[in-house]
């Protein structure tokens, strides 16, 4: 990549940045990422009220652990289906696109800062929603060490949950009319993964973030014990995953044509 592709990327950066946070599209993925604050703060609200506290949790790492289940499976999930999918999807529908492609840039250029763009917004937003549950759990409990360790851990997973979420969401985006159907399909297959065979659970992303948790939470008597890899298989998995779809993307984007009577 030479000196003039990152100037062009790094230009695109601050204009794709501002549609992706500030504009009326981004209002599904704030509402997304609020639902774990909003839930925090309900529970701490309602324990502080009753003078209770969280029955039967040994710590606010425990409790924490927890809710990122649902963080990551589903807000994360849905988060980057919206974001992603729209990348080039939205630009269709809004009959926008054209004006990217007119542009001195080559289309896998394009891509890049479009893609780099989304991932940067996913993560800022997702972390900080991450970043305030576990800091208002620890002020609530304080039964435990702060474990600092353990909310990077978290961060770093939703990092690269984003970037394989995201790769994969941006090439259904351009290659299909419809990704919806097949983003609930994955969603099915991710939130199955625990009941799934050894060679099974292998095809999808949870299974290899699973190795990366701080804290290993019970997966209830019908789940299937398989081992996930370790982490110096799994970061570089991940990242040769997105590379490889994000290749796949960009002879797609180097060929794809403009007809937006057809959508």
């Amino acid at each position: 990549m030479n000196g003039l592709w990152l100037r062009q990327i790094n230009g695109m950066l601050s204009f794709e940045l501002k549609k992706n946070l500030l504009s009326a599209r981004a209002i599904p993925i704030y509402a997304l990422s609020l639902l774990p604050v909003a839930i925090v703060t309900l529970a701490i609200a309602v324990a502080a009220a009753t003078g209770g506290d969280f029955d039967g949790v040994d710590s606010f790492s425990e409790w924490f652990a927890g809710l990122f289940q649902f963080h990551l499976h589903f807000v994360v999930f849905f988060g980057c289906v919206w974001l992603f999918m729209n990348l080039f999807r939205g630009e269709i529908l809004d009959c926008s696109l054209h004006y990217y492609f007119l542009c001195p840039i080559r289309r896998e250029v394009l891509m890049a800062g479009k893609f780099i763009a989304g991932w940067l917004s996913a993560v800022v937003l997702f972390s900080i929603s991450a970043i305030y549950c576990y800091v208002a759990l620890y002020m609530f409990m304080g039964n435990s060490p702060l474990h600092l360790d353990h909310l990077f851990a978290y961060i770093g997973i939703i990092m690269l949950a984003t970037l394989g979420y995201g790769a994969v969401f941006v090439v259904a985006g351009m290659f299909l009319r419809n990704p919806i159907i097949p983003a609930l399909v994955i969603f099915f297959w991710e939130g199955i993964n625990v009941f799934l065979p050894a060679a099974l659970k292998k095809i999808s992303i949870v299974f290899y973030l699973q190795g990366l948790y701080p804290v290993v939470m019970t997966e209830g008597p019908f789940a299937i014990l398989v081992d996930p890899p370790p982490i110096w298989m799994t970061v570089p998995g991940l990242l040769l995953l997105t590379a490889v779809i994000l290749l796949i993307a960009g002879r797609r984007i180097r060929r794809m044509e403009i007809s937006y009577a057809q959508d």
